[in-house]
């Protein structure tokens, strides 16, 4: 298997290169985690990181590192930071880059010119500071951390898609412009690009490949990669670095991701920028050292808890090789728990290198610099470790039945206000209460929920009553119906149309009372979909709780007395990042086949 799939790559590789015109350039490692340092510690420690077996780093200037701030930057206050990069002797990392964020703090818009002349001017600054140090470019974030610039429609649901992707595809020309005015060789790493679309790429429909790619939560992220192909100069390098192959446990994901960056993502760049995009775009890879060296939090809920500290290394040294063998030049290694610096030596999540970790790292990249095979598989041990874990998960799985019944002689529907006050609600028992999600291996949420249901001949009536001792630091995301609601605090109803999982109608209500609705679709929810549903909400000191009443119309009819549905609800609680259902899930709420059960009465 690894011999063919080889032969494969070798052949795509081959390809790929005579496309480009040039030869291969030799495969670079690239360290980047919460380690990530200033330019006042590279100037103090440089010499004894260069003993790390990696070709260069990513590194940050402190407090100017926001690509869409729209806040101009002061020269003046640059400078001491820039000495710094100036007196740099870079030895053995050769390839560096500073790093830009795509947080969205300060609401930027696409739209707003004057934004965008200081964003491009901040850029340049950018630049200039990664030209003084000597770095071959800039690393870009797209990860939003906060609000989110790529989803659509965001603050435009008055523009059509077309227009605000076409907006934000001239804001990146507009980027890559100022920042290659002072790195014509730019070389731009973004952590993830159109390797993020595997399920949009094959679409042969232009016109459902745009609809569909309007309901991704990074719908914009294409636009803004077609801007800065418009815009690159001939000497620019744009590095996808396929942040996805985070969890990869098999060659053959890499070989499959290459293809994905180097041909079938061509259907998301423009006919007129694809010659552009082959000749200029290379396909990364990415390492993610806690998650395979089980140092992430709870370890149970990883798959590397469940190999021995061995196989793990194994395991480590398998993604190196292939993630090195099959990337166009670079690789980028992330991790979170670990501090190959010694920059964050005083925190509390902080650790060195575990033992045997830098040995694995060197091991795959000597083979693939001596072109051997990696030598072993790892299939055995990944099936062994997903078979111990699935034990246990399958155990925490319960599901849960229920039986509803509708109300009775002189039972009022409730009003919905928000308040639970209604003796509908004082007098039926709750369901039991919420579970957390089982790949948390908690044993009970922080914050308990409780929910009850009810139903007459035109409603179907649920109400939520969720402890929250810290309301004020509640997320309330979105201002307008089917905004992203559901990044934030929210409480979820899936309920089935029959007896089956699927299909089912999706409602998420916030703690501003604002609604998301969706159903289900061939790759997940069609938020699309709207229903006439009310909800109301009451904050209060300690709690927070709903009351909802959804019309049987939109869950396809009246259950018929003695019939099932499959339902689950649902609550995000951000303070702490903590999900919790009623009938158990693994580690999303979107899993149908996890729904509980409902009976209606006779």
């Amino acid at each position: 298997m690894e011999r063919w799939l080889g032969g494969v790559f070798l052949v795509a590789l081959t390809l790929s290169s005579l496309a480009q015109g040039q030869e291969r350039p030799p495969k670079k490692l690239i360290e980047y985690g919460w380690d990530v340092p200033y330019p006042d510690f590279l100037q103090e420690h440089l010499q004894e990181m260069e003993q790390r077996p990696f070709d260069g780093i990513i590194f940050r200037l402190r407090d100017y590192n926001h690509a869409f701030d729209p806040r101009p930057w002061e020269e003046a206050k640059l400078q001491p930071q820039w000495e710094a990069l100036k007196s740099l002797e870079w030895r053995t990392f050769t390839d560096n880059f500073l790093c830009l964020y795509a947080a969205n703090h300060w609401g930027m818009d696409w739209f707003n010119d004057e934004q965008w002349r200081t964003i491009a001017a901040n850029l340049r600054l950018t630049a200039r500071s990664a030209r003084l140090g000597r770095c071959v470019g800039i690393c870009f974030d797209p990860e939003p951390y906060g609000p989110n610039p790529w989803a659509y429609p965001g603050p435009y649901r008055d523009r059509p898609f077309a227009e605000v992707a076409a907006q934000v595809r001239r804001r990146g020309a507009q980027f890559i412009q100022a920042l290659q005015e002072e790195l014509p060789q730019l070389r731009l790493l973004t952590f993830f690009q159109l390797s993020l679309f595997p399920s949009l790429v094959d679409e042969p429909d232009p016109r459902r490949r745009e609809e569909r790619l309007a309901q991704h939560g990074y719908a914009l992220l294409p636009a803004f990669l077609n801007g800065m192909l418009d815009a690159a100069a001939p000497g620019v390098r744009i590095i996808d670095g396929n942040e996805p192959a985070y969890y990869y446990t098999n060659a053959e994901a890499y070989f499959r991701a290459y293809h994905l960056m180097k041909q079938r993502a061509l259907t998301l760049v423009a006919p007129e920028n694809r010659p552009k995009y082959v000749a200029q775009v290379q396909a990364g890879m990415a390492l993610y050292m806690d998650h395979v060296l089980a140092l992430r939090e709870p370890p149970e809920r990883f798959l590397s808890f469940h190999l021995s500290p061995q196989e793990r290394l194994r395991w480590f040294e398998h993604n190196v090789y292939y993630a090195l063998l099959t990337s166009d030049e670079y690789v980028w290694c992330y991790s979170e728990r670990m501090d190959w610096w010694g920059v964050q030596a005083k925190a509390p999540w902080a650790r060195f290198v575990p033992e045997g970790a830098e040995e694995a790292l060197r091991s795959a990249r000597g083979k693939i610099a001596r072109g051997e095979p990696l030598g072993f598989d790892i299939a055995d041990l990944i099936a062994s470790a997903q078979r111990r874990m699935e034990a246990l998960l399958s155990a925490r799985l319960i599901q849960r039945t229920a039986l509803l019944q509708p109300l009775g002689p002189g039972e009022k529907p409730p009003r919905i206000d928000g308040l639970l006050d209604e003796a509908l609600w004082r007098n039926r028992p709750p369901l039991e209460p919420f579970l957390p999600n089982a790949a948390s291996f908690k044993e009970k949420p922080e914050a308990a929920t409780w929910a009850w249901v009810a139903y007459d001949d035109t409603h179907l009536y649920i109400a939520f009553r969720c402890e929250e001792p810290q309301p004020a630091r509640m997320s309330l995301v979105g201002k307008r119906r089917d905004d992203e609601i559901w990044r934030g605090d929210v409480v979820e109803v899936f309920v089935s149309l029959g007896e089956a999982p699927l299909p089912y109608r999706h409602f998420i209500v916030n703690p501003r009372n604002l609604q998301w609705d969706g159903q289900s679709g061939p790759e997940g929810d069609d938020r699309s979909w709207d229903a006439p549903w009310q909800s109301a909400v009451h904050v209060g000191e300690k709690e927070w709780t709903v009351e909802m009443a959804i019309p049987w119309e939109a869950l396809g009819g009246r259950p018929q007395p003695g019939s099932r549905r499959r339902a689950n609800l649902c609550r995000q609680r951000t303070p702490v990042r903590e999900l919790s259902t009623w009938s158990a899930v693994n580690q999303g709420f979107v899993e149908p086949e996890r729904c509980g059960v409902w009976e209606f009465g006779k």
